[in-house]
């Protein structure tokens, strides 16, 4: 008899360490690949890099024509003021944010549900497609992340311990968060709308607590308040040019897509595996003896909170969206993934020790394979296009890129020493200016444009077209303008053909001669 206990402690003592080991290795694949990508920056880096690249004091004009809040612009800027604007160091920035949000998921799940809990939410998070396509990326998304984190630690400890510290960081959390997405604010409205019902439904001590966080949640929005003028010109003049508002079942089949990890049936796999973690730590509460898990709604009031915040930011976001035809992208629906994380960590917490280890392990070996997917596949294929152009053509080449939107990635991929012009409009491309787009677009004549950049040209030797069709608001343009570039100066010779299988902004390039 006391052999078989001996063999049952042991066992035990092996799955414990097993759970600490496939858990560990999970946080250490997510902080590795944080930093992993080599491949040139795409059109939305690019445009950051660039923006970045700009003084303070022109930071903000950059930003009227763009439609971006400034806070991670500045602090992206900063980042390269002090290590450089590479693209693995601005990558880098992303990097850094998300480790800063493991360490911050794992402080988030601590608070409810102990080192075992805490330590699959880090490892869910580190290991997450959604979370390393956006800690590799030069956009503000990791940033975000860490931030709704921020938030609701601090906005926790405020009502646990209503002292001036756990205020201050959460009004400097939210505050920092309106000025770095829009969607903020419709984040911060529900959160307010929920306190609002809070003091209605609290007596005593309790109600002015709450009472008190209104006040300093609407103390968090006067720096944004300052940033209303340029808000108010983005969203006349700018918006969301690049895309039409979705219908619902896009938004949720994008939403999907993005948390496991884009296309392909690895992500979707990875996507399948979430909802059902997240189904599993909602559905299901502790039986009376607490050891027998019941099929019903949650009993953590934390979760259902954290739920209904978020499920009404993407319900208010998406609708806003839709009833002012701007886009949704599957990475606004960042506003939910701190609940996925919570929910599916609170899910396979609830299982048996083996159970938990076997669906771990068996989720991080999916996440790994989307992740590779991934980021094996370059992100655009400007990065070809800029060898071809370097070993085929001589310093001083024209090239025009035709959308414009093909430009911030490969005037950055191609350096100094070329002549670049951008359809329409015919800039230097270093990013988009996206004052008015869509009007400037439909507007546009290829037979006029054709005619200015061929009389702007100076190329002695070789004109290069970066084209291709299918960007919104330019139609069949680009295709149009190749074919009168073709009128006047020959067929000319196709080098790169466009790949999207391979490439998420592919594009063909063509060479003429300009001596003919």
């Amino acid at each position: 008899m006391y052999g078989y206990y001996l063999f049952v402690i042991k066992k035990i003592d092996f799955q414990k360490s097993m759970f600490w080991v496939v858990a560990s290795v999970g946080i250490l694949f997510g902080a590795i690949f944080n930093f992993l990508p080599m491949t040139p920056l795409w059109l939305d880096e690019a445009q950051s890099a660039s923006i970045a690249g700009e003084s303070f004091s022109s930071l903000v004009d950059a930003l009227r024509r763009d439609g971006h809040p400034p806070l991670y612009y500045f602090l992206l800027g900063v980042w390269a003021d002090l290590f450089g604007n590479s693209d693995f160091t601005l990558r880098a920035f992303s990097g850094f944010l998300g480790c800063l949000a493991i360490v911050m998921t794992w402080f988030a799940a601590r608070m409810h549900l102990g080192n075992k809990g805490s330590l699959i939410a880090a490892s869910l998070i580190a290991s997450s497609p959604f979370s390393i396509r956006y800690a590799t990326e030069v956009r503000m998304y990791s940033l975000v992340i860490f931030l709704l984190l921020c938030v609701y630690v601090n906005f926790y400890r405020a009502t646990k311990n209503s002292n001036i510290k756990n205020r201050l960081f959460y009004a400097l959390a939210v505050a920092c968060l309106l000025l770095t997405h829009y969607w903020s604010l419709f984040f911060v409205s529900v959160l307010i709308l929920a306190l609002l019902l809070k003091v209605k439904r609290s007596l005593g001590e309790e109600k002015k607590n709450y009472k008190s966080l209104i006040i300093w949640s609407m103390g968090a929005c006067v720096p944004f308040a300052f940033w209303l003028p340029v808000f108010f010109e983005q969203l006349e003049h700018t918006g969301t040019p690049w895309s039409n508002a979705p219908r619902p079942t896009v938004v949720l089949a994008l939403t999907l897509e993005a948390f496991g990890g884009g296309k392909g049936s690895e992500a979707l796999l990875v996507a399948v595996a979430l909802s059902l973690l997240v189904a599993l730590g909602i559905f299901t509460r502790m039986g009376e003896k607490g050891s027998i898990l019941e099929i019903g709604l949650n009993e953590l009031s934390w979760l259902r909170q954290i739920f209904l915040i978020s499920a009404c930011t993407m319900l208010l976001g998406s609708t806003v969206s839709l009833l002012t035809n701007t886009a949704f992208q599957g990475r606004y629906a960042v506003f939910f993934f701190p609940f996925v994380i919570f929910s599916s960590a609170l899910g396979l917490s609830r299982l048996p020790s083996k159970a938990t280890l076997s669906l771990l392990a068996l989720l991080l070996l999916l996440c790994s394979v989307s992740v590779a997917r991934e980021l094996s596949r370059d992100r655009t294929q400007l990065g070809e296009i800029a060898s071809v152009i370097t070993s085929e053509g001589k310093k001083g080449d024209s090239i025009v890129f035709c959308p414009d939107q093909l430009a911030p990635a490969g005037s950055r991929a191609l350096g100094d020493g070329y002549e670049l012009f951008t359809y329409p409009s015919l800039g230097k491309g270093e990013r988009i200016d996206w004052y008015d787009y869509r009007e400037r677009n439909f507007e546009s004549s290829p037979l006029l444009v054709a005619e200015n950049f061929l009389a702007k040209s100076t190329s002695q030797q070789n004109i290069w077209l970066v084209w291709i069709d299918g960007f919104e608001s330019f139609g069949k343009q680009c295709g149009s303008f190749r074919s009168e570039l073709n009128k006047r100066l020959g067929g000319g010779e196709t080098l790169v053909n466009a790949d999207g299988d391979d490439y998420y902004n592919p594009a063909n390039l063509v060479r003429y001669d300009s001596e003919k």
